[in-house]
């Protein structure tokens, strides 16, 4: 089982925790569905872009284009009960990106640029699977680490990737740096039983495109058919 992956790319990054996951996940369950997972997976990218030919190849445009939408400014999604951007524009009236980029202009050493996407005490079943994200500049270039509770590596990690690298390059740009590396830890890094097949066929370099199928066939909660 290899639970750290290092890559050049994002598109590399993702394949590499899909074959990982395969190879050595354990059988567990979310609700009534079967999945495989591995507990602590850490992901460490050297050099994200904006554009990765992987996931253009494989992602869904769907999903990719409100993973993009989640994370920006002002977005609001009626049948959700958060965003992303609503917890890092909006954190109880506070613009977090702001705090951000403000905390790493006065000290550009900065070891706390830390921002969190949970709120005490939420219980609402619904919760961010991203929770963490710290920015720190090091030889005048922005480096970007998260914390994932939780990730569907298979059907939403490469749009995960392109959102934080397309938040890594806004604040990069807000701080006058250039991009460095992307990584970070993935607590429950998981691919449902429905996605197994195609999972292993995107293992194996094989022509594939991804069917969004977590709305569909996914956990009891979530399942809107």
């Amino acid at each position: 089982m290899n639970s750290i992956i290092r890559c050049r790319t994002v598109g590399e990054a993702w394949v590499e925790s899909i074959k990982s996951i395969l190879e050595g996940g354990h059988n567990h369950h979310d609700e009534d569905v079967d999945m495989l997972e591995i507990l602590g997976l850490s992901v460490s990218v050297s050099h994200p872009e904006l554009r990765d030919s992987i996931f253009e190849r494989y992602g869904d445009g769907v999903v990719i284009d409100n993973m993009l939408k989640k994370f920006s400014k002002g977005y609001v999604m009626d049948n959700r009960p958060f965003t992303y951007s609503g917890r890092i524009y909006d954190y109880n009236g506070i613009n977090q990106f702001s705090w951000l980029q403000q905390r790493l202009i006065n000290k550009r050493e900065t070891k706390s640029a830390t921002i969190s996407l949970l709120y005490p005490a939420d219980n609402d079943p619904n919760q961010p699977c991203l929770t963490t994200v710290d920015a720190k500049i090091r030889n005048e270039k922005l480096h970007l680490q998260f914390f994932f509770r939780s990730q569907n590596i298979f059907g939403r990690q490469y749009a995960n990737f392109l959102a934080l690298t397309h938040f890594q390059k806004k604040l990069a740009d807000a701080c006058n740096v250039g991009i460095g590396s992307l990584s970070g830890f993935i607590a429950s890094a998981h691919i449902y039983a429905f996605d197994i097949e195609a999972a292993k066929l995107i293992a194996a370099g094989d022509e594939s495109k991804i069917v969004d199928k977590y709305y569909s066939h996914g956990p009891s909660s979530v399942r809107t058919g």
